[in-house]
């Protein structure tokens, strides 16, 4: 099977010359008209954001915490960690996009409550609102308490611009689009070829090659960006080996899918639709442009579902923040885990094809 793998491997290389113009547009072009596209984004404010609460002192309360909590509420969705450092990376993992440290003896009327807040520049489009939300908490928290509050903010990292990030989530939206549209596409337009390779090798080995080709052609993807990046002096990474690495994941688990359908419906044009269907679906739900709960606690809760939200967040890390990838290990283990059943629903639906016909 590994042998038949690198043949066909071989010919799909070799057949992308004649279809060159497609590859380049596809792969070159677009990539590179999408990253200009982002310089006419504008920005909104958030409805609904979680935000993290934490003990600032080892004083600090359980009461404390509370108090704090329904402060917070009217702002956001609270989100309650024991210590500073796991809310910190909860920011960083944008699991919130705030963190309020918790001052202790709230209670107490004739001391001063020092809150900190930290924020940070890479959740771009919360950076002109977060002004406003530390007012907005400022202002609640001195009707809550009864003695003065200080509120103090901190930004974490450098501030990027809309269009800086907005590069990752159109990246993403890239990779779907081609793993649920053109791959399917590619396989149906080589119907005949697949009927030959049925009864001289198996229907694994050529949709294994055709996969991996085009992996290595989304390395291509992000080559244009990285070109690009040069002559507009954005501030990103597109071929961190980490970036890289989210990249394929993404793409392998969502290609295996579309494949896996076109297979289930035996190769009829109708899957094409329900691809389609499927991609409007999950970046509707998926929050792939704005953070989660930027629009709603629903969507929040609907997109922290979905393993294309995680991707998501790990490609913009890793492209914007220069992450490295213990920051996602434990989502890095549950991704390939989906990757894995992925590519098996993909097996499978091969499976039944060839039982079927």
């Amino acid at each position: 099977m590994i042998r038949d793998t690198l043949v066909f491997l071989t010919t799909e290389a070799y057949g992308a010359r004649r279809k060159i113009a497609v590859v380049l547009i596809g792969f070159a072009l677009l990539p590179s008209l999408f990253m200009m596209g982002t310089v006419g984004f504008d920005k909104t404010l958030p409805e609904d954001i979680p935000v993290g609460i934490a003990p600032g002192e080892e004083a600090t309360t359980d009461d404390d915490l509370t108090l704090t909590q329904g402060g917070v509420a009217l702002l956001g969705t609270p989100v309650q960690y024991d210590t500073e450092a796991e809310a910190i990376r909860g920011l960083d993992r944008e699991e919130v996009y705030l963190v309020v440290l918790v001052p202790p003896d709230l209670t107490d009327a004739s001391s001063t409550a020092e809150f900190q807040i930290h924020s940070h520049g890479s959740a771009v489009p919360l950076n002109d609102a977060t002004g406003l939300l530390v007012s907005f908490l400022n202002f609640e928290l001195r009707s809550l308490l009864p003695g003065d509050v200080e509120v103090t903010h901190e930004q974490r990292g450098i501030e990027f611009t809309l269009s800086e990030y907005l590069i990752p989530s159109f990246i993403t939206l890239f990779v779907m689009a081609i793993s649920l549209l053109y791959i399917p596409y590619d396989i149906m337009s080589n119907r005949q070829v697949i009927d030959r390779v049925r009864h001289q090798s198996r229907l694994e080995s050529f949709v294994g090659a055709k996969l991996l080709f085009y992996a290595g052609m989304m390395t291509v993807v992000l080559a244009a960006f990285a070109v690009m990046n040069h002559f507009l002096d954005y501030r990103i990474h597109p071929l961190r080996v980490e970036t890289v690495t989210a990249v394929w994941l993404l793409f392998l688990s969502t290609a295996a899918v579309g494949t896996g359908i076109l297979f289930l419906t035996k190769m009829n044009r109708m899957t094409l639709f329900i691809n389609f269907g499927l991609l409007i679906g999950v970046v509707g739900a998926g929050s792939l442009l704005y953070p989660v709960g930027f629009f709603s606690s629903t969507r929040m809760e609907i997109a922290r579902l979905l393993p294309v939200h995680y991707l998501n967040v790990m490609i913009r890390g890793h492209f914007m923040r220069g992450d490295a990838f213990e920051l996602y290990a434990d989502w890095y283990r549950l991704i390939g885990v989906y990757t894995v059943c992925c590519l098996a629903f993909c097996g499978g639906c091969i499976r039944s094809y060839e039982w079927r016909t």
